[in-house]
C-alpha cells in the first residue's frame, strides 16, 4: 500500500506548480502582446509604476531631508574682521565660519541634481513632491470618480426630475473648485458615467431583470455598475494626471499646501534665479511632465484595452 499511495503524494505538487507556471506565463505574454500592440501605453505603464515605486520609497531613496540646509566653510572668513568691512561687503560673510551651499551644480557626489537658494538638495525635494503629487493626484481622483459614479448610475439609471436635479446641482462652481481638488472633476465623471448608464440601462438583460421583479439597487449594483467599470477606471487614470498638473499649478500661484514640499513650488522659487542656477525649475518641471505624460499614456492604452471598438488599433 505505500508504494501505490507514494507516486499520488509526489505527483500532486508537480502538477500545482505546472499550473502556476502557466498561469503566469500566460500573464507575461499577454503583457507583453500588449505592449507590442501599444508601444506608447506600455511606456506610459512602465513609467507609472516607476513613479509609483518612487512615491512608495521615498522616504528610502531621498538622500536627505526636503529642508536639511548644507553648509561649507567659507573661504573669506576672517575672525577678526572689522566690523565696518563686514557691513561693506554682506556677500561675503566675513563673520560666519560657514555659508550656505547655494546653487550647487548637478551631478555631483553629495548633490545629484544641485542645491537651492537655500542650500537644500533639489533631489530630495524632487523625491518628496513626488509622494505628495501621487498622494493628490490618486486622492482627488477617487473622489471624483466614485462620487461621480455613483450620482451618474442613479441619474442615468432612474431619469425622469431626479436626472433633471443632479445635472443642474454638478455644475462646476467657485465653491467647489476651492473646497476640494476631487470636486474639480466631479462634474466631469457624472456626465460621463450617466451617458454609459444611460446606454447600458436599455440592455435586454437589464428589462429582463426588471421583469423578473429585481429591484433598482440589485440592478444598479449586479447588472449596470458592471458594465460601465471601463469608462470609470479610463476616467480614474487620466484624471489622476490632471490632479497632478492642477495641484502643481495651484502651488506655483502660491495657494498649494503651505508646509509641503511640491514640485509647482519648486519651479516658482526656481524661476527667480533661472539665469543662474535653472536646474530646480528643469527638474521639477520635467518631473511634472513625465507624471502627467505617464498617467495620459497609461490611461489611454487602458481604454484602447477595454474598448473593443479601439482594440488592435
Amino acid at each position: 500500500m505505500a508504494n501505490l499511495e507514494q507516486p499520488a503524494a509526489l505527483l500532486t505538487p508537480v502538477y500545482l506548480d505546472r499550473r502556476k507556471t502557466r498561469t503566469f506565463g500566460s500573464v507575461v505574454r499577454t503583457a507583453a502582446r500588449l505592449g507590442r500592440r501599444n508601444k506608447l501605453g506600455a511606456a506610459g505603464v512602465v513609467l507609472v509604476v516607476f513613479i509609483l515605486g518612487i512615491a512608495i520609497l521615498a522616504p528610502v531613496v531621498q538622500r536627505y531631508g526636503d529642508t536639511q540646509r548644507f553648509e561649507t566653510a567659507n573661504p573669506d572668513f576672517d575672525p577678526v574682521a572689522n566690523p565696518l568691512d563686514i557691513a561693506k561687503f554682506p556677500e561675503k560673510q566675513l563673520g560666519s565660519p560657514t555659508i550656505l551651499t547655494r546653487y550647487a551644480d548637478p551631478l555631483t557626489a553629495d548633490h545629484w541634481l544641485g542645491t537651492d537658494q537655500f542650500g537644500r538638495d533639489i533631489y530630495a525635494r524632487i523625491i518628496v513632491g513626488t509622494r505628495l503629487a501621487v498622494i493628490i493626484g490618486v486622492g482627488a481622483s477617487l473622489i471624483a470618480v466614485v462620487a461621480g459614479t455613483v450620482v451618474g448610475v442613479i441619474s442615468g439609471y432612474f431619469g425622469g426630475k431626479l436626472d433633471l436635479v443632479l445635472q443642474r446641482l454638478d455644475q462646476p462652481n467657485l465653491a467647489l473648485t476651492v473646497a476640494a481638488l476631487g470636486f474639480l472633476g466631479f462634474a466631469s465623471s457624472v456626465r460621463i458615467v450617466r451617458s454609459a448608464v444611460l446606454s447600458v440601462s436599455q440592455m435586454s438583460y437589464v428589462e429582463a431583470a426588471r421583469s423578473y421583479g429585481a429591484v433598482d439597487a440589485r440592478i444598479m449594483a449586479r447588472h449596470v455598475l458592471p458594465n460601465i467599470i471601463a469608462p470609470v477606471l479610463v476616467i480614474f487614470s487620466i484624471s489622476i494626471g490632471l490632479y497632478i498638473l492642477a495641484e502643481a499649478s495651484l502651488s506655483f500661484l502660491g495657494l498649494g499646501p503651505a508646509d509641503k514640499t511640491t514640485w509647482g513650488k519648486m519651479v516658482n522659487a526656481g524661476r527667480q534665479a533661472i539665469d543662474v542656477h535653472p536646474w530646480e525649475s528643469v527638474f521639477s518641471g520635467a518631473a511634472i511632465t513625465l507624471t502627467v505624460l505617464a498617467f495620459n499614456l497609461a490611461g489611454d492604452a487602458l481604454r484602447d484595452e477595454l474598448d473593443p471598438r479601439l482594440r488592435g488599433r
